[in-house]
């Protein structure tokens, strides 16, 4: 699942200033739990490199990875009780029975066959056979998923091993290895066919000397076969270095065809003798470089993986991987290679790691387009792309990865589709593009319909809601996001009625979305949507919320009847919360204390909000809603032109040494510059320069420097002042190349230049230049664009190029943006504005050229398109006569 994050940090986003005023409205009333760190997404990843590693045969990094996802809460991603059986199975396959023993006493789940199974196998391995026999008793095979299939088989040859039925053992270990769903896992199973002989075997003394003389006696394949038989009795005895000795005499002995016998014991000699180092390292290492048998040779290259996970092993054994993919002979198990290396160079997370992995799945998927092993090497890539942010890159590959999954892996598809979910949510927050939050909605519209097991379907609706909202939020245009809004609630109207829909992500989901109501100016929905749902639970009960989701909601219904024009309300509202919870939490107080002054504010009761915020700043001095009171009041004040007054209090704020180092300083000193700027004389927009000088210098880093640096660029033009206005703008555009607002700085820039155009003509080209740019800029806000077209055409008409204005006019901003319907119902006041302005020109040239037919269908799309201007375009058109001619 995409972060969920509380909404103090959702709001913080959304709540992010295009003018800095919008942040002093506080994101969320009070502090709330810190953040989630789970992601579901990143748990996804981890659980799919889990089974990877779980499959290649190196378990303890799986179950090393397994024990993480355990520790995460539950539905966070992956099935709880599948990943304890998948933990359990890692566990066995690394030796660690104890280990297994004890992972299965904390299964969550009922135990059915999955789990009778596996504590079969840890019987078996305890030689415990009563009780392996006793569990495989209750496994029914066809309860069983596809994979534990050949564990049962497996689990029938260790109770026959056990019992010492040697031949029917034997044919139970095949059986498992022929029903192994990949070549991969079929090398697993033959490995633990090996080590169950040497680990289960039980022998007497006389046995072990009867397999000696056999081995003696017997020359060829036979004997081949007895020293290998009487290798396992060593140790299976605990005559571990004698049986190290038999295989080490009888390697260099055997004659160059017995390549497959050499094979055979090289693998005997590294299983006895470890992986780690020596004489058994060394063996897998033959094994692995010139055997004759694929199959062995993946069990040799899984062996030495799993001794090879840290320190000088690790780094032998990259070399030996580099060694062999480099050969000029591509090696018989190749793709296995890549896959090995480029899951090793993974785990190191390291940059350069993250790029030798990436190369090498890539060059499995193009050397070998048909392998088995192409959902894993997609598997890589998209842990690659996750891991470096790339999310729009990992959703693709998840998905392609997904279409790789046999019919049979329904949970392992399933959770792709909610690892793509999150993928491209986290390449939403990266883009704030609203087409990137609606695929992540669509994704997990997509997952809410195949749900994994271990993701609460509850938390898929509300990241479905919530990815909705951003979209909705991150629309241009007013009027797309409101109806954008509108859909989101009969989103969540829909899921109210399913009872998955668990009340936390409920109440969750209804605080983001009456949030971004208030935000889209929409207080009226967003108050009745809040005072609905209280209602509600007040008449019938639900589950119990977390106390901090309620508290929310219930100061949220106060400030949204504030907003609402309801003051009265508020202070009702706010009564009543402090009466009922006001003791509980030292914010929630503050912030509810300071809503009651906003209200009387309202009602002009000046001397109580006076008193109250009084109150607040003594009782909480250094609180957010102390320094917030201070803008309010400074607000109050403003509104009554008491501009001293308000200036007064906001620089106390930005001196306050308990705030100097918060958010509030620079936003006061920001605020203190627009009230200089209001009062107009040239002391005073010198007084607001210095302002905003302070802090620019003083807190380089705020969000508040792109906007004030904006204000001195209009102080500077206000002040006639341009070269100082372009030198502002220039560096607005340096310094903040991509931020949302810098097609504004450009075109305020474009201006500057426009405005010193008579003086010098380089000023004039350059004007065109940006003009042009913003015209043709498509991420450009379309009122922008519309403004930009105006005054390209104005500029070319201005310099003696009338038949460049009309192109301008007509081809670019009359039929690309009046036009065209869609861009049309884009267009704010402002974008109306400036298409009136081009109309009236364009009519204007026109009528110069004598089109006055031409003119007058320019002038009548005023009033048709209902734009400002139409009584100027009416009295324009009264001056043309029927025939067309000047009166």
């Amino acid at each position: 699942m995409a972060q969920k994050f509380p909404a103090i940090l959702l709001l913080a986003v959304a709540l992010a200033p295009a003018g800095a005023q919008e942040a002093l409205n506080p994101p969320v009333p009070f502090t709330v739990a810190a953040a989630d760190a789970t992601s579901v997404g990143g748990n996804l990843v981890t659980l799919g490199a889990a089974r990877s590693a779980q499959e290649m045969g190196m378990p303890s990094v799986a179950a090393s990875l397994y024990r993480q996802l355990l520790a995460a809460p539950p539905g966070a991603g992956g099935d709880r009780a599948q990943i304890t059986l998948a933990l359990t199975t890692a566990l066995l396959d690394e030796g660690d029975v104890t280990g297994a023993a004890q992972a299965l006493l904390d299964f969550p789940g009922p135990h059915g066959g999955a789990w009778h199974l596996r504590t079969g196998l840890v019987m078996a391995y305890q030689k415990r056979l009563d009780a392996a026999r006793a569990d495989f008793a209750d496994v029914k095979r066809e309860e069983l998923e596809p994979a534990d299939v050949s564990w049962w088989l497996f689990l029938q040859g260790m109770i026959a091993n056990i019992g010492g039925d040697t031949d029917r053992s034997l044919r139970f270990y095949d059986q498992a290895q022929q029903s192994a769903l990949s070549e991969t896992a079929r090398s697993r199973f033959r490995l633990a066919s090996y080590e169950a002989r040497l680990r289960l075997g039980t022998v007497a003394a006389k046995d072990i000397e009867e397999a000696r003389k056999k081995a003696a006696e017997n020359q060829g394949t036979l004997g081949y076969m007895y020293t290998r038989d009487y290798a396992i009795m060593l140790d299976a005895g605990g005559i571990r270095n004698e049986a190290i000795n038999v295989l080490q005499r009888q390697l260099p002995v055997l004659p160059a065809q017995a390549r497959r016998e050499a094979d055979s014991f090289r693998l005997l000699l590294g299983l006895i003798a470890g992986a780690g180092d020596g004489v058994g390292r060394n063996a897998l290492g033959e094994l692995l470089a010139t055997g004759s048998d694929p199959e062995l040779q993946r069990i040799a290259l899984q062996l030495l993986a799993q001794a090879s996970q840290d320190g000088p092993r690790r780094a032998d054994f990259q070399s030996r991987l580099n060694v062999l993919i480099n050969t000029q002979a591509p090696h018989p198990i190749l793709p296995e290679l890549l896959l090995f290396r480029a899951e090793a160079a993974l785990s190191g997370k390291s940059s350069e790691g993250r790029a030798q992995a990436e190369t090498d799945a890539k060059n499995l998927l193009q050397k070998f387009p048909g392998s088995p092993l192409k959902a894993r090497a997609l598997g890589v890539l998209t842990s690659v792309a996750w891991e470096q942010s790339r999310y729009r890159t990992a959703a693709d590959y998840a998905e392609k990865s997904r279409a790789e999954l046999p019919p049979t892996a329904h949970q392992t598809h399933a959770e792709l589709g909610v690892l793509v979910a999150e993928a491209w949510y986290r390449a939403a927050l990266n883009s704030r593009e609203a087409g990137d939050f609606r695929s992540a909605a669509e994704a997990y519209g997509a997952a809410l319909r195949d749900q994994p097991q271990g993701v609460a379907p509850g938390a898929l609706m509300f990241q479905r809601v919530l990815a909705e909202i951003k979209a909705a939020q991150s629309e241009p245009a007013p009027a797309q996001a409101s109806a954008e809004l509108l859909a989101v609630q009969t989103t969540l109207d829909g899921f109210v009625r399913d009872p998955a829909f668990d009340a936390t992500n409920h109440w969750e989901a209804e605080w983001n979305l009456a949030r971004a109501l208030q935000i889209a100016g929409q207080t009226e929905t967003a108050f009745a949507r809040v005072n609905q749902l209280l209602a509600a639970q007040v008449a019938t009960p639900g589950p119990v919320l977390p106390p901090e989701l309620r508290v929310r909601m219930e100061w949220l219904q106060a400030r949204l009847s504030l907003d609402a024009g309801q003051p009265e309300q508020t202070l009702k509202l706010a009564q009543a919360l402090l009466a009922a919870r006001g003791g509980q939490n030292a914010d929630l107080h503050s912030e509810t204390v300071l809503l009651q002054a906003q209200a009387d504010f309202a009602l002009r009761r000046e001397a109580d909000a006076a008193a109250i915020l009084k109150g607040l700043r003594d009782d909480f001095g250094k609180s957010d809603a102390a320094a917030r009171s201070y803008i309010v009041e400074a607000d109050y004040n403003a509104g009554q032109d008491r501009i001293v007054e308000a200036q007064r209090l906001l620089t106390k704020l930005a001196e306050d040494p308990d705030f100097k180092n918060s958010d509030y300083a620079p936003q006061a000193l920001y605020r203190a510059a627009l009230l200089a700027k209001r009062r107009g004389q040239e002391k005073d927009l010198a007084e607001a320069n210095q302002l905003i000088e302070q802090l620019v210098t003083g807190y380089p880093h705020s969000e508040f420097v792109f906007t004030a640096r904006l204000e001195q660029g209009d102080l500077f033009r206000q002040r006639n002042d341009f070269p100082a206005a372009e030198l502002t703008y220039q560096r607005i555009v340096e310094d903040f190349p991509q931020h949302p607002g810098v097609s504004g700085a450009l075109l305020a820039l474009a201006d500057c230049h426009s405005a010193q155009a008579a003086a010098d003509p380089t000023h004039a080209q350059r004007a065109e230049e940006i003009y042009e740019r913003l015209l043709a800029l498509p991420g450009a806000l379309p009122d922008l664009r519309v403004e930009a077209g105006f005054k390209l055409g104005y500029a070319k008409e201005r310099k003696g190029d009338p038949d460049g204005a009309q192109n301008v006019w007509l081809r670019d901003v009359v039929k690309g943006f009046l036009l065209d319907e869609t861009r049309a119902a884009e267009l704010g006041a402002t974008g109306r504005y400036w298409m009136a302005r081009t109309l009236l020109e364009l009519g204007d040239l026109l009528e110069k050229q004598g089109k006055f037919d031409e003119a007058r269908t320019t002038w009548q799309r005023i009033q048709q398109a209902n734009l400002p201007g139409a009584a100027d375009a009416k009295a324009k058109l009264a001056s043309l006569n029927p025939s067309g001619a000047k009166p």
